[in-house]
């Protein structure tokens, strides 16, 4: 699109997603619903603002000619980036059932969260090599 917006916007859920684990770690380990609510916000803030990015960044993936050596890397990070959100919302989803009384996780919640920030780190790597290395999403 000419602007780095993808690149503006993909900041708020990397922060989001991770803070909504260490908050949900902290609501297990101090028994603390109100941790647990924290955490279902900043989980749905990473959700909202994932959409947003997931939307410019499938903007610039339709424009990258298939051709490219480094197509295949773009639609590995945005389907992984996609999946990502979908369990967020999802986990969301489910916790919303029980709003505004989110309950402490249980275990699987929290493992599947770890799972999810961990598999994050290596999308946003990709992300970060179609930047760096080949110069997507930069003006030059």
């Amino acid at each position: 699109m000419g602007h780095p917006v993808h690149i503006m916007l993909i900041h708020f859920p990397v922060a989001f997603f991770p803070m909504s684990l260490v908050l949900d770690i902290l609501s297990i380990i101090y028994s603390g619903n109100s941790l647990s609510l924290f955490s279902f916000y900043s989980s749905s803030a990473g959700v909202i603002t994932g959409i947003f990015a997931m939307f410019f960044g499938a903007i610039d993936l339709i424009n990258i000619p298939s051709k490219e050596k480094y197509f295949n890397t773009a639609l590995l990070h945005g389907g992984l980036n996609f999946l990502w959100i979908a369990v967020f919302a999802i986990i969301d989803g489910i916790n919303f059932k029980n709003y505004p009384e989110i309950f402490i996780p249980n275990k699987i919640q929290v493992i599947v969260e770890f799972v999810i920030v961990s598999g994050m780190i290596y999308s946003n790597f990709l992300g970060g090599e179609l930047v760096l290395k080949y110069g997507l999403g930069r003006k030059e």
